[in-house]
């Protein structure tokens, strides 16, 4: 693993386990991966980023990271292998700007009204992206310390392919969800999800 990973080792622990407690890794004992057909090992690391909080205050936040550009003896790698000509253009890469601008944009077309925004997270708050059993051999990484290997069972941080396919996931939801708020025929004090809509919270206003 890269120095990142290898220099906090209970930290990457941590990562790891969190990953396999959510089902987004497998764990494997690391002396049977030769025996998985197609699999590929590739280093971890730990990537040092910044997230706010609900008061918009920058924190720290570490991010575990598979180098899926990293080489072997075969000199090449998995994302070497990718056909990036059949991947969608990824246009959510910069969500959070675009968020910002239309919001700004939103205020001065409609001064004094609410704007409301919610974020979801398709994989983590609803535990999708999962990966097909091929590309999932090719995502391993491992722990040599403690005779572990892990297969990542989800999209991963680091693969070439998934800014597209999470790119295409966002835009069919945002495309959906525009779609009904747009049609005639949806009232939505009539048509909901009475089972799903009692887990939605109530929606919170900033000052």
């Amino acid at each position: 693993n890269h120095k990142g990973a290898s220099a906090k080792p209970d930290l990457l622990k941590k990562l790891i386990a969190k990953d396999v407690k959510y089902g987004y890794s497998l764990p494997l004992l690391l002396e049977h991966v030769e025996s998985i057909p197609g699999l590929v090992l590739a280093p971890m690391n730990i990537m040092a980023q910044n997230t706010i909080d609900e008061l918009g205050r920058i924190v720290p936040k570490d991010r575990l990271t598979h180098d899926q550009s990293w080489a072997w003896q075969s000199g090449t790698s998995v994302n070497n292998r990718v056909d990036t000509s059949k991947l969608m253009p990824c246009y959510f890469g910069s969500a959070l700007k675009w968020i910002i601008n239309w919001a700004v944009a939103a205020q001065k077309k409609y001064p004094g009204k609410q704007i409301l925004a919610t974020k979801l997270d398709i994989k983590a708050a609803f535990r999708r992206c999962y990966l097909n059993a091929d590309t999932a051999a090719q995502t391993c990484t491992q722990l040599p310390e403690l005779c572990l290997a892990s297969m990542m069972l989800r999209l991963l941080f680091g693969g070439a392919a998934c800014p597209s396919v999470f790119g295409s996931l966002s835009e069919s939801v945002c495309n959906l969800i525009i779609a009904i708020l747009q049609h005639d025929d949806w009232d939505p004090l009539a048509l909901f999800a009475e089972e799903a809509q009692a887990h939605v919270p109530p929606k919170e206003v900033l000052p």
